[in-house]
């Protein structure tokens, strides 16, 4: 993702990260846990729930984030992130995977994202940046509008707020 930084979608991810950290510190209805995956690792343990996310805290997970995708070895694991995450959360749990989508390079196809249907959890995927409209066109064949896409952080309120709402169903 590091290398790809001219496209926008590291500084997409830090800023639905950051977005995310910021609507729920200190809010006892969530307990925010945020695990990363690079080409290296599926879980990459970021933000706990029992941690304080003042101003520094954020900074931190950020900067580690960039880290990681500095010192990463190339490859992708969305599809072990999101399986993990949902085989680990608790029942109406409420999954959200952030995905770069490069899709094609690492054949991801909609079979591969069958843990997004789990009835245990309400498991999503936003896609945050595409190679063509490959992003587009699977996120339009998940069923039951578990994936996004958001090429523009300002839509991402709107994407997750939907996505929240759904759960709340």
């Amino acid at each position: 993702m590091y290398r790809f930084g001219y496209d926008g979608r590291l500084e997409r991810l830090l800023e639905a990260t950051l977005m995310i950290m910021e609507c729920l510190k200190g809010d006892k209805r969530f307990n925010l846990h945020i695990t990363g995956h690079n080409g290296s690792s599926p879980t990459i343990d970021l933000v706990h729930p029992s941690m304080e996310l003042d101003e520094a805290t954020q900074l931190r997970v950020l900067e580690s984030m960039v880290a990681h995708t500095q010192y990463t070895y190339a490859g992708d694991h969305t599809i072990e992130a999101i399986e993990v995450a949902v085989e680990e959360s608790a029942p109406d749990t409420l999954v959200i995977a952030i995905s770069d989508a490069n899709l094609n390079r690492y054949d991801i196809t909609l079979k591969d994202l069958k843990p997004l249907q789990s009835a245990k959890v309400h498991a999503h995927l936003i896609f945050i940046a595409s190679l063509g409209d490959e992003a587009a066109a699977l996120a339009k064949a998940v069923p039951n509008e578990r994936a996004q896409c958001c090429m523009n952080t300002s839509d991402l309120p709107l994407i997750i707020k939907k996505i929240v709402t759904s759960a709340l169903k």
